[in-house]
């Protein structure tokens, strides 16, 4: 009998998995994440997706912004925000 290592499914854990993305207009670098109760440190109510400005290998630039229901409305806003844009 030969035993097989445990693999991991593609896409199971990428559901809440970080994304970023660089505003072509600014440069400013995007950083969406999730944040369940676990995590809530922000001193908001609730769990859900924020998102924030943060360059590269350095700390977030500000607070986070959220919760949003989905990944995709906390991208939105951030593309939208003054705050995201004029960083």
């Amino acid at each position: 009998m030969i035993a097989h290592a445990p693999t991991s499914t593609p896409g199971q854990h990428a559901a809440r998995e970080p994304l970023y993305d660089v505003d072509p207009r600014t440069g400013v670098t995007i950083e969406i994440f999730y944040a369940d109760r676990t995590l809530e440190t922000f001193g908001r109510a609730g769990a859900g997706w924020f998102w924030w400005s943060r360059r590269r290998r350095c700390s977030p630039d500000g607070s986070a912004t959220g919760p949003f229901a989905t990944s995709y409305a906390a991208y939105r806003h951030a593309m939208t925000a003054p705050a995201a844009i004029n960083s």
